[in-house]
C-alpha cells in the first residue's frame, strides 16, 4: 500500500514538472466554449480532458448542471424548468451525509425516489460547527457553560455536504458508512477508489433579510420554536472525480466580502472563462450561459484546482472565504483532502488531522491552525517523521473527508 502511494506521488510530481498545471490551463482557457457542449446545460458533464484543459469553463458547466431546478421525485434535473426557478436544485436532492453516516452506524438503505420536500428545511440537514461557529455552540448561564437550546438558530452559518448516487452506492456496497466497515477495509489492505462519476458538494448558508431574496438561492429553515428563518446560499464547493486526483471548484456569492464578520477574499479569484483576455479576477459571472436574470448571476467562481503545484513546483492554493474562513492563505482543497485517511492505535480508529498545528503561536492565537499545501508526503501515511514517534500507518480514503463522519455500528 505504501509503495503504491509513493509511486503515485512520484507520478503527480512528474505531471507537475511537465508543466501541465496552472500555466497550461491558462493557455487552454483562452478559447472558452471550444470544448464543452452547452446544448443541454442541465446534464452534468463528465469529461476528463475538459476538466484538465478548460477548467474554469468546466467548473461553470458543473455549476449550472448541479444548480438546475430538480425533478424531486426522480432526483434529477427538470429540463422543462428554467435555471433559477425558485425550487430545490439537483444537488439538494442528493443524499445528505447526515443521513448516510448514521449515529448508530446502520445501513442508510438504498437510494429511493422522494416526494416533494416540505416547505421548510429540517435543522437535522445542517452542521453548525464551522470554524467561526464553534464558540457559539455553548454559552454561559448563571456562571456555568451550558449547551445552546437551539444551535441552528444561534449559528451564524449552516453547512451541509451531499453526495450523488454514484458516491452513495459505492459507500453502501463497501460498508463505508460505518467505522466497522472502514476498519475492515484497512485490515484487508483494500484500496478505497470511488467511481469516475462521483460528485460531492459542500454548501454554506447564512440568514438573510427578505429584501435580499432576489439575489440569493434561498430556503426556509424551521427553528426549534416553530418559527422559520430565511437563509441564502453563500458558498458552494463542487467536487467531481473527473480526474485521478479529483476536480475542485469553489463558488461564492458576490456579496460575501461585505458580510458581517467576513474574512474578505484574501486570495484573488481566478476565472479565465468569465474574464477572457483580461485579468482572471475581473469579478464577473460569465455571459451567455443562462445566468442572466436568475439569482445565479450573483455568484462567482473563486477558482479551480487540478494539480497540487504549478509548473515551477510552487504549491497551488484555493480557498473559499466562507468554507475556509480563518485559513485562506494556507488552503488547498486537493492537499487537504489527500490527507483523508484511516489508521488504528491499540485497535481504535485514528485519522490524520486536517490542520497543521505546527505554526508559530502568538498571544492572540496560541494554537494556530494552518492548512497543508503542495504534494502529499509519504511520511504522512507511514508516520516515519511523526511527532508522536511510533505512529500508525494510515490508509488514504480517496480524498473523501466526509468518510470521517462514520460511527461504529451499534453493538459492535
Amino acid at each position: 500500500m505504501i509503495a503504491a502511494w509513493r509511486q503515485r506521488i512520484g507520478l503527480m510530481a512528474g505531471i507537475a514538472a511537465l508543466g501541465l498545471g496552472a500555466g497550461a490551463a491558462a493557455v487552454a482557457q483562452s478559447a472558452p466554449g471550444a470544448t464543452l457542449d452547452w446544448a443541454r446545460p442541465w446534464v452534468q458533464p463528465q469529461d476528463a480532458r475538459a476538466a484538465a484543459t478548460v477548467s474554469d469553463e468546466y467548473a461553470w458547466r458543473l455549476f449550472v448542471a448541479v444548480n438546475w431546478p430538480a425533478d424531486w421525485s426522480a432526483r434529477t434535473a427538470d429540463a422543462r424548468a428554467p435555471l433559477g426557478a425558485d425550487r430545490p436544485t439537483v444537488w439538494e436532492t442528493w443524499e445528505n451525509t447526515a443521513d448516510i453516516f448514521r449515529n448508530d452506524g446502520a445501513d442508510p438503505g438504498p437510494w429511493r425516489r422522494q416526494t416533494r420536500p416540505a416547505q421548510t428545511a429540517d435543522p437535522a440537514r445542517f452542521e453548525t460547527d464551522s470554524l467561526k461557529d464553534l464558540p457559539n455552540l455553548r454559552h454561559i448561564v448563571g456562571g456555568r457553560m451550558v449547551p445552546l437550546e437551539d444551535p441552528v438558530a444561534s449559528a451564524r452559518r449552516l453547512t451541509e455536504i451531499r453526495m450523488n448516487r454514484i458516491a452513495f452506492d459505492y459507500i453502501r456496497s463497501r460498508e463505508l458508512y460505518n467505522l466497522d466497515g472502514q476498519l475492515k477495509i484497512l485490515a484487508q489492505h483494500r484500496a478505497v477508489s470511488f467511481p469516475a462519476a462521483t460528485s460531492e458538494v459542500k454548501a454554506m448558508w447564512r440568514p438573510i433579510a427578505a429584501a435580499d431574496k432576489p439575489r440569493y438561492h434561498t430556503l426556509q429553515v424551521r427553528q426549534r420554536d416553530g418559527t422559520t428563518r430565511l437563509y441564502g446560499l453563500t458558498a458552494l464547493h463542487v467536487v467531481t472525480k473527473d480526474l485521478p486526483n479529483w476536480f475542485w471548484a469553489t463558488f461564492e456569492h458576490v456579496d460575501n466580502p461585505a458580510l458581517a464578520d467576513a474574512d474578505g477574499w484574501l486570495l484573488p479569484s481566478a476565472d479565465r472563462f468569465a474574464c477572457p483576455g483580461e485579468r482572471a479576477d475581473c469579478n464577473r459571472a460569465p455571459a451567455g450561459i443562462g445566468l442572466e436574470g436568475s439569482v445565479w448571476q450573483f455568484y462567482r467562481l473563486r477558482g479551480t484546482l487540478t494539480h497540487y503545484v504549478d509548473a515551477d513546483g510552487r504549491p497551488l492554493r484555493l480557498a473559499n472565504s466562507e468554507l475556509e474562513a480563518g485559513l485562506q492563505s494556507s488552503a488547498s482543497c486537493m492537499t487537504c483532502h489527500a490527507r483523508a485517511s484511516i489508521g488504528t492505535v491499540a485497535g481504535s480508529a485514528v485519522r490524520l488531522p486536517i490542520f497543521d498545528t505546527r505554526g508559530a503561536a502568538t498571544a492572540l492565537d496560541p494554537a494556530p491552525r494552518l492548512g497543508f499545501l503542495g504534494l502529499p508526503q509519504a511520511d504522512w501515511f507511514t508516520g516515519a517523521h511523526s511527532d508522536a514517534g511510533s505512529a500508525p500507518l494510515y490508509q488514504p480514503l480517496d480524498f473523501v473527508w466526509s468518510l470521517s463522519k462514520a460511527r461504529p455500528r451499534r453493538g459492535s
